[in-house]
């Protein structure tokens, strides 16, 4: 797998640089030295610069933060990127991260959905030794978008009609009266005695908001509930094909747990579909190898 972004050392860093450098990996500290990481034992470190609607800047720090139920968790960049949100300072200028048994590992799809929504054009410098030099990238990069052409509809083989026809016949059945839109997902993928299924899902929003479940993961779960986890490959509804970030960043952390490479194809609005991967949509994932 390709790691995000160019090597730059330490002493090549701009001053500003520098310094969230340092408050990522101070984060990292504080996690292992409060036992904030005590499942995992995986400090990890994030600081985040950020500017106002006055243009104010501000530097931000925290650290991964679990929970005995592993769903509440909250890792180190979220911890950070909330902090500055709540205190008015919404636009992400430069974010750090550590993780300091692991150095250069990647944030996980939950954090790069947050970060790319306040800073899609924001520095990233992921940290990747312990004598502080980074793999220098932009944000936005977490969350790409697909690389090939649309296919129209006309031109699919017979089976993926079938398909996109399955996928877009689910969308009527989505429980959205928050977010208002609907969106449906099919996972296919074989059990250990080969046998392939198709597994349906999709959205069911919860006045919680925090609370839904979007489409693929609903899907997802319930292949790993049925004992079907091996070669996968995800359908859905997206509302446009060839956008950046047309998966939800959990979702495609999900499908990581599936493994590192699985095809993945997108349906638009107009039947159209684009064929890509979660290698591409997430690239330099995080991973059960990097624990």
């Amino acid at each position: 797998m390709t790691a995000i972004g160019t090597f730059v050392s330490f002493e090549d860093l701009s001053f500003e640089e520098q310094q969230l450098v340092d408050v990522a990996v101070g984060g990292a500290a504080a996690s292992a030295r409060h036992g904030l990481c005590f499942n995992s034992d995986f400090p990890v470190g994030a600081g985040i610069l950020a500017a106002n609607a006055m243009g104010e800047t501000r530097v931000f720090g925290g650290s991964n933060v679990e929970n005995d139920w592993f769903p509440p968790t909250i890792c180190a960049e979220r911890t950070t990127g909330t902090q500055a949100a709540f205190q008015g300072y919404k636009q992400f200028r430069i974010v750090s991260v550590f993780c300091r048994k692991v150095p250069g590992g990647s944030p996980c799809g939950l954090c790069r959905q947050l970060l790319v929504q306040f800073g899609r054009d924001a520095i990233l410098l992921n940290i990747v030794d312990h004598d502080r030099n980074v793999r220098k990238a932009l944000v936005g990069d977490l969350l790409p978008g697909a690389s090939v052409a649309r296919i129209a509809f006309a031109d699919l083989s017979g089976d993926e009609k079938n398909l996109v026809r399955r996928v877009n016949g689910l969308k009527k059945r989505a429980h959205v009266p928050y977010s208002k839109r609907p969106r449906a997902a099919l996972f296919i993928c074989e059990n250990e005695k080969g046998v392939r299924r198709v597994f349906s899902g999709v959205s069911d929003d919860n006045a919680s908001y925090g609370g839904s479940a979007l489409a693929e993961t609903v899907a997802m779960r319930s292949a790993r509930t049925a004992g079907f986890a091996r070669k996968v490959r995800l359908v859905v509804t997206v509302d446009d094909p060839t956008s950046v970030n047309p998966v939800e960043g959990e979702c495609l952390q999900v499908l990581r747990e599936f493994g590192a490479d699985a095809p993945i194809l997108l349906v638009g609005p107009d039947r159209s579909v684009v064929h890509t991967s979660l290698v591409e949509l997430l690239p330099d994932s995080f991973g059960p190898e990097a624990l």
